[in-house]
């Protein structure tokens, strides 16, 4: 049951960073533009209040993708690390796509490698967050059992 609330939380905030992302639809053609791709990473970056802003905000929005990934995940032969960021990259991935066929708008490589950044990010405050209420709950119950044996 809670991973299935996981689950629904991560897929309406991937919803709505599609909606945010590719607000105005209006802009939406059907035409690829291929040459509106920026496909070589860092190749236009430059330290500019915008491009640090623009990447940071990437980051933000797709923290939260790899905390509920994490979150969500049950348990298997592969790494929650791993899967969030394999579901980052996928839900980054097909916003680049859906750009690539809107006027004014710049798919990016760089935008892909934020939002996976951001995702592993957001994964791993969850594993850390994990570890630190283990380690705690080992040390309540340690000092419990402790304050019960003596008494």
């Amino acid at each position: 049951m809670i991973c299935t609330a996981w689950r629904i939380m991560l897929v309406l905030w991937l919803v709505c960073v599609l909606l945010v992302i590719s607000l105005p639809w209006s802009r939406f053609d059907g035409t690829a533009h291929w040459t509106s791709v920026e496909w070589l990473p860092f190749s236009h970056l430059y330290w500019h209040r915008t491009v640090i802003a623009e990447a940071a905000l990437n980051i933000l929005a797709f923290a939260p993708v790899g905390y509920l990934s994490v979150r969500s995940v049950w348990s298997g032969k592969w790494s929650p690390l791993l899967m969030a960021c394999v579901v980052g990259f996928v839900s980054s991935f097909s916003i680049e796509t859906y750009q690539l066929f809107c006027l004014r708008r710049v798919p990016s490589v760089n935008d892909v490698l934020m939002n996976v950044i951001g995702t592993g990010c957001g994964a791993w405050l969850a594993l850390t967050i994990d570890q630190i209420l283990v380690w705690c709950s080992g040390r309540f119950r340690a000092s419990r059992a402790g304050f019960t044996e003596n008494p």
